[in-house]
């Protein structure tokens, strides 16, 4: 293994050098001699054609009236998006912004660049649109609905290809700069675009360069993020320390205790009401409300013509992406305190003794302010070649194009002011002396009482670590196409290709963070795995009938792609499609994908991660009389008395495992609609189309997570049972630690099924007033979006499912010429949405908060001042409006990807061309 590796590297970097040596060709023009397109969802290349499957495409200037230099933001609030991590995901957060049409998962959702996959960013496979060069791309083509017999895995839910811009000439130079009207949250661009023919107009070759900086954002800034609503409000883990009643040895007389500045203990106080000494922690203030981040990219792209039938090109992609989380300070829980700890105060001593067993072990909880916020540093090396070959193959009107791409990322974490287990266990003992032979350093830590760790024992605990993946691509691929014959409605189009890709993955967490001795974060193990894919794929457009009544045209689209893969064997995608156009300004269209995915590294060979989903304890203040079965189970688990039972956090201990012997998920997708073009309003086009996403063999988490497991077990009522007990990995899925707190196993499972449907409509209007008002809008109705039996059309919340799927969601622009000034207008339009703790699965909460119908206005402004100058100025969320608070929301009090967190933002850019 490591001898391929080293020649694929040696293969590399032979590649690179001989790129570098086709840049540094000299300068001069040159001639597109390409004259079909590609259009997204078809590899067939042949003029005037028109997709059967919807494709939603958004132009430079589009992304430029948006004013927003992160792709991830103009791709959230286009209707088939469900958004996915952006710049406001503190937690839980990468780093990276994703995209996720339908809301199959990031994972289904196929990114290409140029049509060809970039290279992922983290080790279950999903892309990083931060990796995105934005102001270098021409357009986007989203195409929604399975098409990996086009693409191969992952592109399940569809595609989204950004297309950059290539054979560019002269010089622009960009830089723009804004910042929210609340005075914060500023982001600045420079970017550098060169470009220019040589060799006798046989060539072109662009180069670009960008960097990137945006400011932090704490949650204290704003009203509706600066406490926390979950209810119970905060987090149980208080700055001033805890010992819990334990169920099965508790204290005397009432329930937890927690310290006086003193180290005395006093009685709990399960609020937030500083007023009445409440000792829950209020976590939102310290916490990111926008990420901090900056960005270099650099890149180039070039072709050469060495004959009228072979044409060389390179792409050449380098990002180094740099961003940041910030969480409150480590909830250091459960930990344990023994009685005889010479840190405890004679109140807290007198506790411990009169319990049942006396010398028993404590457990205690405490926020570590002292040590401060959590910071992860995260850095993401992007590093991408491309080099092919293409042409014509001098056979009729044969083009074939053949490349080797390979990419190679590395993402580091850099983790600081965690806190060790087994040195702060050891300080509360008072660094005893079998514990001072291994760590000499040792300092008491007395945790007992707000402000009372002292700066040399926060020193002592305190922990940085650093984790690194490394994930690398290699790709093969050639393709031929052209047509066939002429057949008596025109000519049968085809493309034929194969492909070999190998994706390898590695994941090396620090060593305290895979042995567990931390506090903060989520322990996590190793992964070091890889599969390779063998493809072989073809497709046709097979003219049927034309020209005749009612049948101006007929096609078929066929197409199928057979995949060996090293890790599931055997797979094929395909599909069929008709495109009926009865009449000119009409055309009908429909297809049938079957679609598959295959497992990732990270989803095979996961190994028991640690982390805190949302959750409700069914044994919680539960009165037994009102439910015997269920109090008689938690009796079972140690839990006695329910109606005393408190639950402390909303979120509960979870480890997550792979398994090696999952197979590929397959889906069918179904579209249907009209396309209609009418000859009384020129330059009208309306879309309308149906579409139906069904995904078996669902990889997912067991019962679809944490709350589902436990769901699970609680029904079956059985500890023994398999909803309870997993015999392949040997360990309950669900217990109890010493306090009573459940914790939760939750292997990786192809047992789900996700059902999806809705109906897109689509409209471009140049209304013919003054000198024309374009008019775009994509407007999207979800008819259900229903996982594992659950529908949560028309929801927003937490639970199983993190993200908020309006019924109805639209997005209107408006652009007027007025001279040189091209005004621009947007509207983003999100149905109101119930919180899915409503949903009845859950029970009726109704006191939940949830979203209400949000509408977003934006303005821009373009001046072209001349052909070299250019001055844009705009203002997103005009209104200022702050986001909906959601009870048991992703993050922040609510969606922070699906709603503007910052406010009105102001901003404005200067461009040079010549």
């Amino acid at each position: 293994m490591l001898a391929s590796k080293s020649v694929r590297r040696a293969v590399h970097y032979t590649l690179l050098a001989s790129a570098a040596a086709m840049i540094a060709m000299p300068v001069q023009a040159q001639d597109e001699n390409i004259q079909e397109v590609v259009v997204t969802g078809s590899r067939i290349r042949i003029k005037d054609y028109e997709a059967i499957s919807p494709v939603s495409t958004m132009t430079a200037d589009a992304i430029k009236a948006t004013g927003s230099l992160n792709i991830d933001q103009v791709l959230n609030a286009l209707p088939q998006v469900v958004p996915g991590l952006s710049a406001s995901s503190n937690n839980p957060s990468d780093g990276t912004a994703t995209v996720d049409l339908r809301g199959l998962g990031p994972t289904r959702t196929l990114v290409l660049l140029n049509g060809r996959r970039l290279n992922p960013s983290v080790n279950d496979g999903t892309v990083d649109l931060n990796n995105i060069p934005t102001r270098l791309v021409e357009r986007v083509e989203v195409v929604t609905g399975g098409a990996s017999a086009v693409y191969g895995s992952d592109a399940m839910a569809g595609v989204v290809n950004f297309i950059l811009k290539d054979d560019f000439e002269g010089v622009d130079l960009g830089m723009q700069y804004g910042q929210s009207t609340h005075g914060d949250g500023a982001d600045y661009q420079v970017d550098f675009l060169l470009g220019g023919n040589f060799a006798d107009d046989r060539g072109n070759m662009t180069g670009f360069a960008s960097f990137y900086k945006r400011e932090s954002v704490l949650q204290s800034a704003r009203d509706v993020t600066r406490i926390n609503i979950d209810d119970p409000p905060g987090s149980a883990t208080g700055e001033a320390g805890r010992l819990d009643n334990l169920p099965g040895n508790p204290f005397a007389t009432g329930s937890n205790r927690a310290f006086n500045t003193d180290g005395s203990v006093r009685p709990f106080v399960n609020t937030l009401d500083a007023t009445d000494g409440g000792d829950r922690y209020n976590f939102p203030p310290v916490n990111y409300l926008l990420t901090p981040a900056e960005r270099i990219t650099l890149g180039a792209m070039g072709h050469f013509d060495f004959s009228d039938n072979v044409q060389a090109y390179t792409e050449l992609l380098y990002v180094d992406s740099q961003n940041s989380a910030q969480l409150a300070p480590t909830p250091a829980t459960p930990v344990n305190v023994y009685p005889d700890s010479p840190l405890l105060s004679p109140s807290a001593q007198a506790l411990l003794a009169a319990r049942p067993d006396p010398d028993g072990v404590a457990i205690f909880r405490r926020r570590m302010s002292e040590v401060g916020a959590r910071l992860q540093e995260n850095r993401s090396k992007l590093e991408e070649i491309t080099v092919g070959l293409r042409g014509d193959l001098g056979v009729k009107d044969f083009e074939y194009d053949a490349f080797y791409q390979f990419g190679r990322t590395e993402f580091v974490n850099y983790t600081t002011n965690d806190v060790s287990r087994s040195r702060f266990e050891a300080g509360i003992a008072g660094c005893p002396a079998d514990y001072i032979r291994f760590q000499p350093d040792c300092v008491p830590v007395n945790p007992f009482g707000l402000g009372n760790i002292s700066a040399a024992a926060a020193d002592f605990i305190r922990l940085n670590f650093t984790d690194t993946l490394v994930f690398e691509r290699n790709t093969v691929g050639g393709s031929i196409n052209g047509t066939l014959f002429e057949m008596p409605a025109g000519p049968l189009g085809f493309a034929v290709g194969a492909e070999w890709r190998e994706d390898s993955s590695s994941f090396t967490p620090d060593k305290s963070k895979e042995d567990g001795d931390i506090l903060g974060f989520n322990a996590q193990q190793p992964i070091d795995g890889e599969f390779n894919v063998k493809e072989l794929y073809f497709e046709a457009i097979v003219p049927l009938l034309r020209d005749l009544p009612a049948v101006q045209s007929l096609s078929m689209e066929l197409g199928a792609r057979y995949s060996d893969y090293s890790s599931i064997g055997d797979v094929v995608a395909y599909k069929g499609g008709l495109d009926w156009k009865p009449i000119d300004s009409l055309r009908f269209r429909g297809m049938y994908q079957r679609a598959n995915r295959a497992p990732s590294v990270f989803e095979l060979f996961q190994a028991g991660d640690q982390g805190f989903p949302q959750y409700t304890d069914p044994c919680a203040e539960l009165v037994p009389a009102d439910d015997p079965a269920t109090a008689a189970f938690c009796a079972q688990q140690g839990i006695p008395d329910t109606e005393s039972f408190i639950q402390n956090n909303v979120q509960v201990e979870t480890f997550f495992y792979g398994n090696p012997d999952l197979q590929e998920e397959t889906s069918d997708t179904y579209t249907i609609g009209l396309v209609f073009t009418p000859e009384f309003a020129s330059g009208l086009s309306v879309s309308v189309d149906y579409w139906s996403i069904k995904v078996e063999d669902y990889i997912n988490t067991l019962a679809g997570g944490a709350q589902g497991i436990i769901d699970g077990c609680f029904a079956a009522q059985d500890l023994t049972s398999a909803a309870c007990f997993d015999q392949t990995l040997g360990v309950p899925l669900i217990y109890r630690d010493a306090s009573g707190e459940l914790k939760v196993n939750a292997p990786t499972v192809n047992v789900s099924e996700l059902e999806t449907a809705g109906v897109d409509l689509q409209l471009n209007y140049m209304i013919p007033v003054g000198k024309g008002l374009s008019a775009t809008m994509l407007l999207t109705y979800l008819d259900k979006y229903v996982l594992d039996g659950i529908d949560y059309k028309g929801s927003s919340g937490g639970y199983n499912i993190l993200g908020s799927f309006p019924e109805y969601k639209a997005n209107l622009r408006l652009s007027y010429p007025f001279g040189p000034v091209t005004v621009n207008y947007n509207l983003q339009y999100i149905n109101a949405m119930i919180n899915q703790g409503n949903i009845p699965d859950f029970g009726d909460d109704s006191d939940y908060l949830a979203p209400p119908t949000y509408f977003y206005h934006d303005v821009s402004a373009v001046w072209n001042i001349n052909d070299s100058y250019e001055l844009s100025v705009g203002v997103r969320n005009i209104e200022d409006k702050d986001p909906p608070l959601i009870t048991f929301g992703v993050d922040q009090n609510g969606d922070p990807s699906t709603y503007d967190m910052l406010g009105r933002f102001a901003y404005g850019s200067f461009r040079m061309r010549f």
